[in-house]
């Protein structure tokens, strides 16, 4: 049996790949059970399952929706549902519709302050749900000189979209392109209408170790497991996180949340999350 991933994106979100050729990257790297979890979409589920038949591979159809609790920004996945469920279509069309105004507006915003960037060349996109890094993306592409400047660039310094999204899409400490959400207590009961399990992903990206009690929180309205190992947790969060669904009888999931490889200019260690989350599955063993 090969690698277990059940967390990536494509490009009918902010990946850059259509599921055919994530399938194609799986079956390289030795990935035979994998769900791809847009955001706030299943648009490219059905082609990924199709992908997977023709490739020997094990398809889940799975989403990450953006959720809130109280304070707290929280992403949810649903796993193993009916796609054709109509409750869930109806809320994640909502979402991604709700969003179109918020980026509209966002790039008016940018606009204003005299940035170049064209609505409809963002638009021009196959994501149902506009990412960050594409708006990113098209900011740095049309104006390069301006934010050389601002950064004090020299040749040979790596500037990533990252840096550029932290520095120019949150204006007073407000986000100009904030995310769409529903509640979490709604996101678990949609998901379990459409027969599916709900997972709280990457809980080390969102909430600190002493904030464990929102997990329990969470167990007692439904919630069915812990993404526990992940992309995005140190070593010892993949050890912690296991530790608290064992504690709460969650299931433990393990997902990459890979978009796509990074630059090999940028300089980093490891090509993608993927290579990351490759350690992990061989040096890691869940309990």
């Amino acid at each position: 049996m090969g690698l277990i991933d059940l967390h990536f994106h494509s490009y009918y979100s902010d990946g850059i790949y259509s599921p055919a050729e994530l399938a194609e990257r799986a079956l390289k790297t030795d990935r035979t059970v994998l769900s791809l979890t847009d955001h706030n979409g299943i648009s490219g589920v059905a082609e990924m399952i199709s992908e997977g038949k023709r490739r020997g591979l094990r398809i889940i159809s799975g989403v990450e929706i953006y959720t809130q609790l109280q304070e707290h920004n929280l992403h949810l996945l649903g796993y193993n549902f009916d796609l054709q469920n109509k409750q869930l279509n109806e809320q994640l069309v909502k979402l991604q519709q709700e969003r179109i105004p918020i980026i509209k507006q966002g790039i008016k915003t940018l606009q204003a302050d005299n940035w170049l960037i064209n609505e409809a060349e963002v638009f021009k996109t196959i994501s149902v749900y506009i990412g960050l890094g594409h708006l990113g993306g098209l900011l740095k592409k049309h104006n390069w000189s301006r934010i050389k400047q601002d950064f004090a660039w020299q040749e040979g310094r790596i500037l990533t979209v990252t840096e550029i999204i932290g520095r120019y899409f949150f204006q007073q400490g407000k986000a100009i392109f904030p995310e769409t959400f529903i509640p979490i207590r709604q996101a678990i009961k949609l998901i379990h209408q459409a027969g599916g399990i709900a997972v709280l992903a990457h809980p080390g990206q969102h909430l600190s170790w002493k904030e464990w009690p929102i997990v329990a929180q969470l167990k007692k309205v439904g919630l069915d497991g812990l993404e526990a190992i992940s992309g995005h947790h140190r070593w010892e969060d993949q050890e912690y996180w296991q530790k608290i669904a064992r504690q709460l009888d969650l299931l433990i999931t393990a997902g990459s949340d890979f978009h796509g490889e990074l630059p090999a200019k940028w300089g980093f260690p490891l090509n993608s999350q993927w290579d990351y989350f490759k350690i992990l599955s061989e040096k890691i063993k869940i309990r």
